[in-house]
């Protein structure tokens, strides 16, 4: 059974966001400053084993807080970025809603929701020191409905009047949309270590085709909208190249685990349904004679 000193250890690293090989390692290290700090307050204050463990664990500080401070430490200024796209983001929401509700006289009360839902979570996960959750899963995922969230934004400020208006909202919710998928690629690719090199270029093919793959879709499925005026079945086709994208991806990290250069085989896949589809927008000519 572990001693409380190790599960506190244990309860630091994992609020911490670095690879299994950097997490061992952590825990090492601080494992060993702890077991130095009791063994000295055993000396030279003449406590038991179990009060000097808790003293040593008392000095040293709060679990979560501690882990914050070493996640900083390890991946700085991104915490920041965080905190900076959440309230850019709940303000961009709010302004729209109330430019269209007040101009428009339309309510999106809905997207009002969602948005702020999405973007106060951004504001709490960095925030975050009370318990332990998978921080990048939830981050990732957090990031990609938020993106899709202000695509959303993006279309509603393209429906306003005032030229000048719209020009500034553009270029805040692309700044927003920007570096929502920044911190995608930081925080799914750079956090890994230096001898995961394959796993961050598997990572950046898939983000980079599934941004393109998930655009092009979008674009299809926002113009059968407006064409149609309602959702139809075909909408659903349209889609189904991004979950493909999906399916895929997720069948290449399971591979990569005992094969690298299959899943870099099926990563191919997406690149050229990527070529394809631009070769059919650009060059149309070459498929229909």
């Amino acid at each position: 059974m572990k001693s409380k000193l190790e599960q506190y250890v244990e309860n630091i690293v994992r609020h911490t966001e670095s690879s299994k090989k950097e997490k061992e390692e952590l825990y090492e290290e601080l494992l060993i400053h702890l077991q130095i700090s009791r063994d000295f307050l055993m000396e030279e204050e003449g406590l038991t084993p179990e009060k000097a463990e808790e003293k040593a664990m008392q000095l040293f500080g709060q679990e979560g807080e501690i882990g914050s401070q070493i996640q900083q430490a390890l991946f700085p200024y991104r915490k920041e970025l965080m905190l900076t796209l959440a309230i850019s983001s709940i303000i961009f929401t709010i302004s729209i809603y109330l430019i269209s509700l007040f101009v428009k006289g339309d309510a999106y009360i809905g997207w009002l929701c969602i948005s702020m839902g999405l973007s106060s979570m951004l504001l709490f996960l960095p925030l975050n020191q009370s318990f332990h959750i998978n921080k990048k899963l939830w981050l990732n995922s957090l990031l990609v409905l938020h993106t899709l969230g202000q695509l959303y934004g993006w279309l509603i400020t393209s429906q306003l009047d005032q030229s000048s208006t719209v020009v500034g909202l553009t270029i805040w919710v692309w700044l927003n949309i920007a570096l929502s998928l920044g911190l995608v690629y930081r925080t799914t690719i750079y956090d890994y270590s230096s001898d995961e090199k394959h796993m961050k270029v598997l990572h950046g093919i898939n983000i980079t085709t599934g941004i393109i793959i998930s655009g092009i879709s979008l674009v299809f499925i926002v113009g059968g909208l407006i064409m149609i005026g309602k959702f139809h079945f075909i909408m659903l086709v349209l889609a189904s190249p991004i979950l493909i994208w999906a399916g895929l991806y997720v069948a290449q990290l399971k591979i990569a685990k005992t094969s690298t250069r299959i899943a870099f085989l099926i990563g191919m896949i997406p690149i050229l349904a990527c070529i394809l589809a631009f070769l059919y927008i650009y060059f149309p000519n070459l498929f229909f004679r």
